[in-house]
């Protein structure tokens, strides 16, 4: 650490990053050049600061000219397009990253203020781009940012690919000097695109009459969807409250900018009070996930992301139909009504690891004979259409804001549908815990749950490092009980975190909420998380 903090400190010299070094403590030295931050299938992703295990330009600069290496020597088109959201030092990086790449004689296509993610991904494929670069950390806290790589479709990097950037990226070192004799111009990506995804959105979602009628209240919690949800809401007829629209890197004082979160709702219900709103729409800040309430005779209630994803596959088949071939994309983690929904309307159901750059990878390689019909993860992400190859919560919440209409035209909530279909498929219900874990401490978790399962009542285990149904390896075990219900407990790949997914099902929403509760807090106990 001695040698690698005094190769920083000879190349900061004379600069103001080098005060900020030296006013760091022992301790604070010693974590923030904890080797190098990791680039994986989820790109880079850690808290803001000075030193190799942080995001800075630094770091930034070192991982965009390892991925330039990989795009020269790869068969896609050279040309890159970058977008940022909102999170402090995003529109800088963002920046750095179209000039280094520029440095190699790439093309480079940037958009000039934040936007959502998913706009990216469409761009990618719209402007026949090879690769693409966004500039977020989703829902993590403000101190955070990340740095996530597309390629030619539109797809987050899967495991491969992923490697491949990895391995150039290694060996380059920091404050390696980049070319400069054939510098690219860096070039705005125009209004035109914008537009052309706002009318794909819009052409799929359909307007019908009577979307005046639902109030909705829609926050961005301060991210990039204030800059498209609204247009895309009141071109399909609705007239929404706003709050939370200001672009804020650190999200108005929230905590974590996570529309799973009840909290990030409290502006929201506030301004529902006043225009009597019968729906609110959150998303995160860089619009790949959107978040709902829905109001009851109990007042507001937040809906799941497993629920909405049921909903929307019910919807979606009542509104255009099914045809042979057609298929739902989802996870090993999401929840079983969405599946039982699925095969009652004759839908294939697929299920693939966590992360929405599989369902994407899926999308793009379905075989003959098969169509997308919609894809969705039980953490508020969800897509439909031929548009973005990633999870799009600028097409999702004008869909979801066009279901609650739908149903609102008859005079129920979407709770209200959903509780129709459990009373016809049973009531799935499920729960997911997250607890705070050192790597050492998930280790030892998993390691205890491979030699000895918790709990009895156990017909199967499936332990995704070993490869499951033909999916890469993963470090997740899920428990299927002989009871109808399941559980998985998998490290998060993002966060310091251990997850558990519970879930039940049961005849009655009493008896599945009491058999979810004595499955969670068994295996709490039996885990030791």
């Amino acid at each position: 650490m001695n040698s690698v903090y005094s190769v920083w400190k000879e190349n900061l010299s004379g600069t103001p990053d080098e005060q900020v070094l030296d006013k760091m403590t022992g301790d604070e030295i010693a974590d923030a050049f904890l080797g190098n931050i990791s680039f994986g299938t989820g790109g880079l992703r850690g808290v803001m600061g000075l030193g190799t295990n942080r995001l800075n330009q630094y770091t930034i600069e070192r991982v965009t000219h390892g991925l330039a290496k990989t795009i020269l020597s790869s068969d896609a088109p050279k040309s890159v397009g970058v977008a940022f959201d909102t999170r402090h030092n995003s529109a800088e990086f963002a920046a750095q990253v179209g000039e280094t790449l520029a440095a190699f004689g790439l093309e480079v296509y940037t958009f000039d203020s934040p936007v959502p993610t998913p706009l990216l991904s469409y761009a990618i494929k719209s402007l026949g781009l090879g690769w693409g670069v966004v500039l977020t950390a989703s829902h993590n806290p403000q101190e955070y940012n990340g740095y996530k790589v597309y390629d030619r479709h539109g797809v987050q990097l899967t495991d491969k690919m992923a490697e491949e950037v990895t391995q150039s990226i290694n060996t380059v070192k920091f404050f390696e000097p980049i070319p400069e004799n054939q510098k690219a111009l860096v070039k705005i990506i125009g209004t035109e695109t914008i537009e052309a995804y706002l009318e794909q959105v819009t052409s799929f979602v359909g307007s019908d009459e009577g979307c005046e009628q639902l109030k909705i209240v829609y926050s961005a919690l301060h991210g990039a969807g204030a800059s498209l949800v609204p247009a895309v809401l009141e071109r399909l007829g609705f007239s929404p409250a706003y709050v939370q629209l200001s672009p804020d890197g650190a999200f108005g004082g929230l905590k974590t900018p996570n529309p799973e979160e009840p909290v990030v709702y409290e502006k929201a219900l506030a301004e529902a009070k006043k225009s009597g709103a019968d729906i609110l729409l959150a998303t995160d800040p860089d619009c790949d996930r959107v978040g709902v309430m829905v109001k009851t005779k109990k007042g507001f209630e937040q809906i799941t992301g497993n629920q909405v994803g049921a909903l929307l596959i019910d919807y979606l088949a009542i509104k255009r139909g099914v045809s042979e071939g057609d298929t739902v994309i989802s996870t090993i983690v999401s929840g079983t009504l969405g599946e039982a929904l699925a095969e009652s309307y004759g839908l294939d159901f697929v299920r693939l690891l966590t992360g929405f750059k599989y369902i994407g990878e899926y999308i793009v390689n379905l075989q003959k004979g098969k169509h997308f019909f919609f894809g969705y993860e039980e953490s508020y992400g969800y897509l439909a259409g031929d548009g973005a190859k990633d999870k799009d919560a600028v097409l999702a919440s004008a869909l979801i804001a066009k279901m609650a209409a739908f149903y609102h035209k008859k005079g129920m909530t979407l709770i209200d549908r959903w509780l129709e279909l459990s009373e016809k498929h049973g009531y799935h219900l499920e729960h997911l815990h997250s607890a705070r874990a050192t790597q050492e401490k998930q280790r030892e978790i998993m390691k205890r749950l491979r030699e000895k399962t918790p709990i009895g009542g156990v017909s199967r285990v499936d332990d995704y490092s070993a490869g499951v149904n033909n999916l890469p390896p993963a470090d997740v075990i899920k428990l299927h009980f002989e009871n109808g219900s399941w559980a998985a407990i998998r490290p998060s790949g993002t966060e310091p975190k251990i997850k558990l997914y519970a879930g039940v099902r049961a005849k009655t929403h009493k008896e599945a909420e009491k058999a979810l509760k004595e499955l969670t807090d068994k295996l709490l106990s039996e885990l030791r998380i």
